[in-house]
C-alpha cells in the first residue's frame, strides 16, 4: 500500500470517510504504476514460500506487517503472522516481492492528495490552461504549460516527481 490512512491524515484535513480515502489512494497507486512503468519492487529480494488460507506458510524476516508485498501482477497487504489480503488461493510454491516506495513518491502523492481533496480541485477542470480572462469585451489568455497531467487529472507541476522514476516500456 502506497500509505495508510492515518498516514495520510497526518498531512491532510478532511471530512472524508476512511473508506473513501483507502479507495482514493487504491486508484492512486495504481495510476502510479502504470503512469511509471515501475512496479518500485526492492530489487535483490524475492521469497519464495507456499500460501494456504491467505497466509504465507514460510514467512521472511524483511517482510512485517503493514507491508505491501506483489504477487504475480497483483498486490498484497501483510497482516499480522503473515496474511495477505485481499485473498489469495492456496499455491506450493509463489515468488513474493518486497513494494517500498521511495518517501518522495509518497509525499507526492500526499499533495496529489491534499489537491483532490481541497476545495479548489472541484472548480479547476473548467479553468484548466488559462491565466488571465477578462470580462469586458470578453478576453481569455492561456498559459503555456499543459495545466493538466493523465494522472487523476491533476496538475501537471504535481506529478513531476515522477519523471525521475519513470521506466522504458517495451
Amino acid at each position: 500500500m502506497l500509505m495508510t490512512v492515518e498516514h495520510l491524515r497526518k498531512f491532510v484535513e478532511t471530512a472524508e470517510t476512511e473508506e473513501m480515502l483507502n479507495e482514493y489512494l487504491t486508484a492512486l497507486e495504481s495510476a502510479v504504476r502504470q503512469e511509471t512503468h515501475n512496479t518500485f519492487t526492492v530489487r535483490n529480494f524475492c521469497h519464495k514460500t507456499a500460501i494456504q488460507n491467505s497466509t504465507m506458510l514460510t514467512p521472511s524476516l524483511l517482510i512485517h506487517s503493514g507491508d505491501t508485498v506483489q504477487i504475480g501482477d497483483y498486490l498484497y497487504t501483510v497482516g499480522s503472522v503473515g496474511t495477505l489480503s485481499p485473498e489469495l488461493p492456496d499455491a506450493d510454491c509463489v515468488e513474493v516481492h518486497l513494494v517500498v516506495y521511495p518517501p518522495d513518491v509518497v509525499m507526492g502523492c500526499v499533495d496529489i492528495m491534499r489537491y483532490k481533496l481541497s476545495k479548489t480541485a472541484n472548480s479547476a477542470p473548467e479553468k484548466a490552461g488559462i491565466a488571465s480572462e477578462t470580462i469586458s469585451r470578453h478576453s481569455v489568455t492561456f498559459s503555456g504549460e499543459d495545466a493538466y497531467s493523465g494522472v487523476l487529472g491533476v496538475p501537471a507541476r504535481l506529478t513531476k516527481f515522477l519523471d525521475r522514476y519513470r521506466k522504458a516500456r517495451f
